[in-house]
């Protein structure tokens, strides 16, 4: 199991993004089962619209949400509360929608995350695949 990231899934869709071309090795590599959140969503259509357009973020939107091989977790109170903890932990290391994929990792023992955002390195059972 592995969680994507939005900085992976912005810079596949970004030719210019630096991390473009490694993203498209990554990407087609990940056999595993793959798991992101609706903050993921939110980050990486909102990141790819400011650089290349709705259209394209709606391509990615689509991609995301329709795409049979990705599990998409859903926040809800419960999920808030425990990832808070996870924030405070960190001490504002992480934004808050990290610490909501980590606290989403944690709850389903995935222990592997696609990201090019090293606030993930030296994480507690977490290793960065970029």
């Amino acid at each position: 199991m592995i969680f994507l990231d939005s900085s992976l899934l912005i810079a596949a869709a970004d030719e210019d993004d630096q991390f473009h071309k490694r993203a498209k090795e990554i990407i087609p590599e990940l056999k595993e089962e793959k798991f992101l959140s609706e903050l993921i969503i939110s980050e990486s259509i909102t990141g790819v619209g400011a650089r290349l357009g709705s259209k394209q973020a709606q391509k990615v939107f689509e991609t995301l949400l329709y795409d049979p091989t990705v599990k998409v977790i859903y926040a809800n109170k419960r999920l808030l509360e425990r990832a808070v903890q996870v924030y405070i932990k960190y001490d504002g290391r992480l934004s808050f929608a990290d610490a909501v994929s980590v606290r989403i990792m944690y709850d389903n023992r995935i222990k592997k995350i696609a990201s090019f955002d090293t606030d993930f390195d030296g994480l507690e059972n977490i290793t960065r695949v970029h």
